[in-house]
């Protein structure tokens, strides 16, 4: 494993925070949306390959603008508690 490159342990942390908080959603007496599962099923595969690539020690390397990003969007998602529907107000019908 790549354990002494701080980019990505930074990036497998912040995108296991994103994929825990993703999974840990749950509604209280909120209406469901077909279209914000998909999405957060989506977001939660593409996220959760880099954790799981790391432990297989398959990945290597990292930009500082994917950290950057991926930071920005666990804030985003931290932010939105989760829920997807906030995150992306933009795609309610």
């Amino acid at each position: 494993m790549v354990t002494s490159d701080p980019l990505v342990i930074t990036n497998v942390v912040t995108c296991t925070a994103i994929v825990l908080r993703l999974m840990l959603f749950r509604t209280k007496g909120g209406i469901h949306h077909k279209w914000a599962s998909w999405v957060a099923y989506i977001i939660v595969l593409a996220y959760a390959a880099v954790p799981i690539r790391y432990f297989f020690d398959d990945y290597h390397q990292v930009t500082l603008g994917t950290v950057v990003f991926n930071f920005v969007f666990c804030a985003a998602v931290y932010k939105a508690k989760g829920n997807v529907a906030v995150l992306f107000k933009v795609l309610r019908p």
